[in-house]
């Protein structure tokens, strides 16, 4: 059926939604969802939750109540069928009693193969696709959803905040925070949804961190603590550390070298800490085969905290897939104060290191910049 200028305009709401989503749900798709009675007109609308929370769909259908029976719901992209994180989209439009179903684009995943649309059709729903411009437009929105498809690594996320003049702390070790209390508070809704937090071995020998979301409800939507990460290439960190003497309440994973001490990792595993040997690359651990070592243990996204030297690695070896940077209006200055990315450096002007679909946001007197790394 050929989609009227109604459907169109409401499909383009979608898309416009799923712009909504973008940094907080990789590696999952963003998604935007609109459901509309006709004559009653839109009952409830919404966008793909932050990594591990609801979908579009379901977020919609919150909002909607018992009004999205009968409704059409016009989506971004095409309504899963399968069980992962959170139940089958496909399932809840029937649940609810949905008449009819416009998609802007099909769900390009091998694991989903249009098992969202049969069991939509299956339960007699009007399924109708977007063509032309609009199947673009939905499309667009997916480009990095489908570069994480097959890849057996996680969706990599690089945080610092930093003062005005590029700086993470007036000397190394000096502590103190950089950011105010509402991007401090956002950190800690990051880390809720992410599988994991990593930080290098210098910072958590200089630092000591917790690395929990320290929210005061607790991480929402019910989920587990992240668990800890140590990039550790001769397992420095100590027993007495925080994190090591909380491994038993929440994960730690320290990733080594496959030379490490062995005495260091008998003594860190018998205080439940998961030690992960990997091959070694000048003197540091591979970070590919840490990411992947990582994968292999459920980590989809890593939030990846510190400090300047695992930055300035993850960016050399092209393995950062996003940054998210506050910038606090605080000048540090000084010959000794730390920056927020440390490394080689590069020769030329042209040889910097670009970010694309940037986007600023205010957080009290802080701002907070993101942007995806170019593939």
């Amino acid at each position: 059926m050929a989609l009227t200028d109604h459907d169109e305009r409401l499909l383009r709401r979608a898309i416009a939604l799923a712009r909504k989503a973008r940094f907080d749900v990789e590696p999952n798709p963003a998604v935007g969802c609109v459901l509309d009675r006709g004559e009653d007109g839109v009952v409830g609308e919404g966008w793909t939750a932050p990594w591990g929370g609801p979908h579009a769909e379901a977020v919609a259908l919150a909002v909607a109540g018992e009004r999205a029976r009968g409704a059409t719901a016009y989506v971004s992209l095409g309504p899963c069928g399968v069980h992962a994180k959170t139940p089958p989209c496909a399932d809840a439009l029937v649940s609810a009693g949905v008449r009819r179903v416009v998609v802007g684009v099909g769900d390009p995943s091998p694991a989903e193969a249009g098992a969202g649309l049969a069991r939509l059709r299956e339960a007699s729903i009007q399924v109708d696709l977007a063509e032309g411009t609009l199947q673009r437009e939905a499309d667009e929105g997916l480009e990095r959803f489908r570069r994480t498809l097959g890849r057996r690594r996680p969706w990599v996320v690089l945080k610092w905040a930093m003062s005005l003049d590029g700086r993470i702390a007036a000397a190394r070790g000096s502590g103190g925070a950089i950011s105010g209390r509402r991007a401090q508070r956002l950190l800690h809704t990051w880390r809720a949804h992410s599988d994991a937090v990593a930080v290098g071995i210098d910072t958590a020998l200089i630092d000591d961190p917790q690395l929990t979301c320290r929210l005061a409800d607790g991480p929402p939507h019910g989920r587990p603590q992240p668990r800890r990460v140590v990039f550790d290439s001769s397992l420095r960190l100590p027993a007495s550390s925080a994190m090591v003497r909380s491994a038993a309440e929440v994960q730690v994973l320290v990733v080594c070298g496959e030379d490490a001490d062995h005495a260091r990792r008998t003594a860190l595993e018998s205080s439940d800490v998961a030690v992960l040997p990997v091959p070694v690359v000048d003197g540091r651990v591979d970070l590919g085969a840490a990411l992947e070592a990582l994968y292999v243990h459920g980590v989809r996204r890593l939030l990846v905290e510190g400090g300047a030297k695992i930055h300035g690695a993850f960016l050399k070896a092209g393995l950062a897939d996003q940054v998210s940077a506050f910038v606090a209006p605080r000048i540090l200055g000084g010959k000794d104060a730390v920056p927020a990315v440390e490394g080689s450096g590069i020769d030329t002007a042209e040889a910097m290191q670009d970010l694309e679909e940037v986007m600023w946001r205010r957080l009290g007197d802080d701002l907070l910049m993101q942007g995806y790394v170019p593939a």
